[in-house]
């Protein structure tokens, strides 16, 4: 992973050449900036397989008319507590930034709010959002129901998503605490990675198409398998995933995702996602409760390290550093092979590349 060649571009083209390609593919400008706006933060993060690299697939969703340029969120049912969107097949984006600032409102007064987005396509970046919760003061817990990479514990057939979880916390620090994870033992944008330089990947975490294990990242992309995260314990994890994200606003979950990876046009199953925010107020003093986290945080960071490590770093405060460093230097570092797949799909869009 050291030998991936990579190359700097300023972050302020990278924006403009997201936004100028999801135009081009028929989305709406405004729900283009929002797009982009959560790419170029994976990119910042240094989450690379999650920003620029990841956008061919909403662009072809785009194409192929399963996603909406123009679909609008729009809320359908709430209570004091509960929230319904309707993606109307917008990019997940939209629906995703409306899902938090409306829990994050409501959870002011009922202390908990649960939101709930229906006929949606992929949020993405699942962490970015959870993020978004806690700067809002707010305890944040994201959940999104995948395409099916994944096989089920003692199974070897794609039927479940790799189904992300990222929980936040807010802090007295400059950041909030922020974990994200997929509930299989590898996300397929890591698989997607180490095909791209012919990498293996770690060894029981794949299977071909044929169900035999591998670590050959090329097999697992072309009709392989990802195992879930430590066996059954991912695999249920990933169940419960589903339930809330896909079945619970009356999406699809599982094997009728499966149309979302054809380049065809024709009918796909809606993508559901779930957000929960928790106001530390309703509890205590929030201030106290902020104070307290960090505190905890600090404690954990001065702790006792095993021997040859050199810090205990937090979950999230890597990705900070590099977002702190790029954002700086103004330019943001991007995969060789991920600039020349973008090179092709803008030349196909009639997009200009930034010189």
């Amino acid at each position: 992973m050291a030998n991936r060649p990579t190359r700097n571009v300023k972050i302020e083209d990278l924006r403009d050449l997201m936004i100028r390609m999801f135009v081009a593919a028929g989305c709406e400008r405004s729900n283009a900036e929002t797009a982009a706006e959560v790419f170029l933060e994976a990119d910042l993060r240094g989450i690379n397989f999650q920003g620029l690299d990841h956008m061919p697939d909403l662009i072809r969703g785009l194409r192929n008319g399963k996603i909406k340029g123009n679909g609008k969120p729009e809320v359908v049912k709430e209570g004091d507590a509960y929230i319904l969107i309707d993606g109307h097949r917008g990019p997940g984006h939209v629906a995703g930034f409306l899902a938090c600032d409306r829990a994050c409102a409501k959870a002011k007064k009922a202390g908990a709010v649960l939101a709930a987005i229906r006929n949606s396509s992929d949020i993405y970046a699942v962490g970015i959002y959870a993020d978004r919760i806690a700067r809002a003061g707010c305890i944040g817990i994201v959940f999104s129901d995948a395409t099916p990479t994944v096989h089920p514990h003692g199974g070897a057939e794609r039927v479940m998503g790799t189904n992300p979880i990222a929980f936040s916390v807010p802090t007295a620090g400059t950041h909030p605490f922020l974990f994200e994870m997929s509930t299989s033992a590898l996300s397929m944008s890591r698989v997607r990675h180490a095909a791209y330089h012919n990498e293996n990947v770690p060894d029981a975490f794949g299977m071909d198409k044929n169900g035999q294990p591998t670590i050959v990242a090329t097999e697992i992309r072309a009709g392989g398998s990802i195992g879930p995260l430590g066996g059954p314990k991912g695999f249920g994890l990933s169940l419960f995933v589903g339930f809330l994200s896909g079945l619970l606003p009356g999406c699809a979950t599982g094997k009728a995702l499966i149309p979302w990876h054809h380049t065809t046009t024709g009918e796909v199953g809606a993508k559901g996602h779930f957000i929960v925010a928790i106001d530390p107020g309703a509890f205590g003093d929030a201030d106290a409760f902020r104070r307290r986290a960090n505190d905890h945080l600090s404690t954990i960071k001065a702790s006792r390290k095993a021997p040859g490590v050199s810090a205990i770093r937090i979950p999230g405060e890597h990705s900070l550093s590099v977002r702190k460093r790029q954002i700086e230097s103004g330019e943001v570092s991007v995969l060789e092979a991920t600039w020349r797949n973008t090179a092709v799909l803008a030349a196909d869009l009639g997009v200009p590349m930034p010189q």
